[in-house]
């Protein structure tokens, strides 16, 4: 696994190279993204909030990425497995920036749903997302200020960046700096729906399960990461390729689970109420 040290000076390697700003419509569960030119300013202010990112990144814990996590303030995630494949388009998205088309600022809409910032001379390219749409909703004509003495008349679009990252991605290694925001988009990109029928079959390939059954399972899955995630793990591990129906049924009454409910007929029982 890339350790936390490596992540850091990879990152710090990158700070001071070419910086890109990208944001990213979801059409038919893919990212159609779209660069805008930056003032001097405005590359100097993503820059500082990349350097934000790092610097929260070495002032937290990294904890592993399981079925069963569940991300602390102070904590993050360092993915390096087969979720890093999943992550693909992204990968994509920091290796093929001298093709993605420009966008004014004018043309933003509410069909964006994140923004990217990517540093990098290379293909080696470090992403750091947020899923947002970066304008506010304002008309013009309004009364503004940003932190200055006096407020100023706004007549046209007004965006805010953070440097609230929800996850940094870098060319073998990812890290999860906000869990829900993360499986949200892991989710609105399609990459759930496509790979759960596999992730079930990580059970089904072993025990059999009713039809009924694996409707129900994969419409929770579908709502609940932490459902997809376990799935996922079970999928990965395979280690139902040695279970039988007979030790789920000593293991659910060893717990106090009533065995008669969860196999009928021969077949697991997925009940979502339980």
């Amino acid at each position: 696994m890339t350790s936390p040290n490596e992540i850091l000076e990879e990152i710090n390697s990158r700070l001071s190279e070419a910086l890109t700003l990208t944001v990213g419509r979801l059409i038919n569960d893919e990212i159609k993204a779209f660069h805008l030119t930056l003032s001097n300013d405005a590359d100097d202010s993503l820059r500082n909030h990349c350097q934000a990112a790092r610097d929260s990144i070495a002032n937290r814990t990294s904890v592993p990425y399981t079925a069963m996590s569940e991300l602390e303030p102070d904590q993050y995630f360092i993915i390096d497995d087969d979720t890093l494949t999943e992550l693909s388009a992204f990968r994509s998205l920091a290796n093929s920036l001298g093709s993605i088309p420009q966008i004014t600022p004018a043309e933003l809409d509410l069909t964006i749903k994140l923004y990217a910032v990517a540093i990098g001379n290379n293909s080696n390219r470090i992403l750091f997302v947020r899923r947002t749409d970066p304008r506010m909703n304002h008309k013009g004509g309004k009364l503004l200020t940003f932190g200055q003495e006096r407020l100023d008349v706004i007549e046209g679009p007004v965006f805010a960046f953070s440097p609230d990252f929800d996850f940094v991605l870098g060319p073998n290694w990812a890290v999860v700096l906000k869990q829900r925001s993360f499986e949200i988009l892991f989710r609105e990109i399609g990459l759930v729906e496509q790979r759960i029928s596999t992730w079930i079959n990580g059970i089904t390939g072993y025990l059999p399960m009713g039809q009924t059954s694996i409707d129900s399972l994969r419409e929770v899955a579908l709502r609940d990461s932490r459902t997809w995630r376990r799935l996922r793990d079970i999928q990965n591990r395979g280690h139902l390729e040695e279970v039988s129906l007979e030790e789920v049924a000593e293991y659910a009454s060893m717990i106090g689970l009533d065995a008669n409910t969860l196999i009928v007929d021969g077949e697991l029982v997925f009940d979502p109420v339980d």
